[in-house]
């Protein structure tokens, strides 16, 4: 019974995946929402996402989508005597510009992030009296592009690359939903 039942689902996950038809995706007036993770170009680590987009029209110009970020990675660096440990939370806004693609399965993007990092240090040495804490996070400015695939009408496999100052650079692979 059991196998019988694994099987039913195994065809319909792989019916919703590859039997769907899909259309143009990236739609005015849909909302687009999802989590991601990715590889911090700072620190070398796992960095876990949200993101939230709003599509809409802009007269002359094109279709775009303006919404959320939320981001947290930290890490570690060692040295002789001790360690410095960072912990970073990226909330802020992001504005994307989409492309116009034959291909309606994918949705191609680029855009801008304006965002604060309430990143905090902590020092864990037995010489601390002979280190100053550093400063860590403040307002930051970010690009990034990326794509949509989309794989049913309403779901989409989402990667993104970003660049920004404080440092700062992500490789991402996500989900994204429309509602």
């Amino acid at each position: 019974m059991k196998k019988q039942i694994l099987i039913i689902i195994y065809a319909l996950l792989f019916s919703a995946l590859f039997g769907v038809n899909t259309n143009a995706q990236y739609e005015v007036g849909k909302h687009y929402a999802g989590p991601s993770i990715g590889l911090s170009f700072l620190g070398s680590t796992a960095q876990f996402g949200l993101n939230y987009e709003y599509a809409f029209t802009i007269q002359n110009f094109g279709t775009v989508g303006a919404g959320g970020i939320f981001r947290y990675w930290s890490y570690k660096e060692s040295f002789f005597g001790g360690s410095w440990s960072y912990t970073n939370i990226l909330i802020g806004g992001q504005f994307n510009y989409h492309f116009k693609f034959d291909n309606k399965k994918f949705d191609p993007w680029v855009g801008a992030v304006l965002a604060y990092d309430a990143g905090s240090v902590d020092l864990k040495s037995s010489n601390s009296i002979f280190y100053a804490e550093p400063s860590h996070g403040g307002l930051w400015l970010g690009f990034h592009g990326g794509t949509r695939y989309w794989i049913t009408p309403t779901i989409a496999l989402m990667g993104r690359v970003g660049f920004g100052t404080l440092s700062y650079g992500a490789l991402e692979v996500g989900v994204d939903f429309k509602f």
